[in-house]
């Protein structure tokens, strides 16, 4: 993964592993350091398996370099943004699918009267012939 290559890049232009200096050559100390720590947490989010927090925090710490990269001296800036960027476009976050219980639906309602039912006479009379029934 390139949060390893990250983070000896950012420790190795500035961090505080190195006596303090100023000037044009090196990353400030505080950027430094800050990025490093925020590499070191988007490695360790990864390596808990949490690729979504991990992903969160690469596009973090890449939008802030972005706007800071006029701190940065210009023969670094190029590699600092390749790492950033290749960190955040590497990691995917998935969200697990959610199962979504609907209840089931009533059956519809009839509207309105019901319609009239035709009454018949069954009965038979003499003979099985339809009669008065009686």
């Amino acid at each position: 993964m390139a949060v390893p290559l990250l983070v000896l890049l950012v420790a190795g232009c500035g961090g505080s592993s190195r006596p303090a200096r100023t000037g044009a050559r090196e990353i400030p100390r505080e950027l430094a350091s800050e990025w490093e720590a925020r590499a070191s947490a988007v490695a360790h989010a990864a390596a808990a398996g949490d690729d979504c927090h991990a992903l969160q925090l690469a596009a973090s710490l890449r939008d802030d370099v972005i706007a800071k990269e006029s701190r940065v001296p210009n023969r670094l800036r190029s590699p600092l943004l390749a790492g950033v960027n290749a960190l955040a476009d590497r990691i995917v976050c998935q969200v697990p699918p959610q199962t979504v219980t609907v209840p089931p639906q009533k059956p519809p309602k009839h509207e309105g009267p019901p319609k009239p039912h035709h009454k018949h006479d069954h009965r038979l009379g003499p003979g099985g012939k339809q009669g008065d029934g009686g």
